[in-house]
């Protein structure tokens, strides 16, 4: 008498190799969903996201990871005798990319009392930057955070880069805290120059098809554990026909 399939697949040996099964392809499962974790990546920012305090992000010597490009507010005594034009620059005007120049100074945040370098603004002209009149006071300030870049070579008029590890040791010759990231100033204080726009790209999700594949690799994987547990049984049921 032919036995059926599932005579044969209650025996202890096959429901012992469906339990293997299925650890195999629950294995397989996980490294699934890993790689699906890393198949949908966000890129950019919510642009819409309303401004944080500074301090919800960085401090002296502390950053939060994920910070960049985010809207801060922050309170600042600006410091008019610490102003220098940074070079090489970029600004996006009209979905266009204008070459020019950044002014910025240095201030200190009122809560920590620690070095805030801040972008002020943009020119074509480096000789108008440097002739542009930083008011000195208390502001509030609302801007970008922005992280530091390696040193670049300038000139003797002009920085090469944003590079707070050069700046700071411009500022004063004395050791002091500082941010370890500057902000590009939006609103806040009022200077006869350009804002500075540097294309903020909203948030949006990119999909990694190589990850994705791998994905779809691993599911085939574990549907195949089952398969061939499937396999196995029906070559039983044939030998045991036969």
């Amino acid at each position: 008498m032919k036995p059926s399939f599932f005579a044969v697949a209650r025996r202890p040996k096959w429901i012992a190799g469906l339990l293997i099964a299925f650890l195999v392809a629950g294995t397989f499962a996980a490294l699934m969903q890993w790689q699906f974790s890393r198949t949908f990546v966000k890129v950019g920012v919510d642009v819409d996201l309303e401004p944080v305090a500074i301090s919800e992000l960085a401090g002296p010597e502390r950053l939060v990871p994920g910070s960049y490009d985010r809207l801060v507010t922050a309170t600042v005594v600006t410091d008019p005798n610490n102003a220098y034009v940074i070079s090489d620059r970029i600004q996006v005007r009209n979905q266009e990319e204008i070459d020019g120049y950044w002014l910025v100074i240095n201030s200190f945040e009122i809560e920590t009392g620690a070095s805030l370098t801040l972008a002020v603004g943009f020119s074509e002209d480096s000789a108008s930057l440097r002739g542009a009149v930083v008011p000195e006071g208390e502001f509030e300030i609302v801007g970008y955070l922005e992280p530091s870049e390696a040193v670049a070579d300038g000139t003797e008029m002009t920085l090469g880069s944003v590079a707070l590890s050069q700046l700071v040791n411009l500022y004063s010759e004395e050791p002091f805290e500082s941010f370890p990231a500057y902000v590009i100033l939006q609103e806040g204080i009022d200077l006869d120059t350009e804002l500075i726009s540097i294309g903020i790209q909203d948030e949006t999700v990119e999909i990694n098809w190589l990850t994705a594949f791998y994905a779809i690799e691993w599911l085939l994987f574990g549907l195949s554990a089952f398969y061939l547990w499937w396999r196995l049984v029906m070559d039983q049921v044939a030998r045991e026909s036969s």
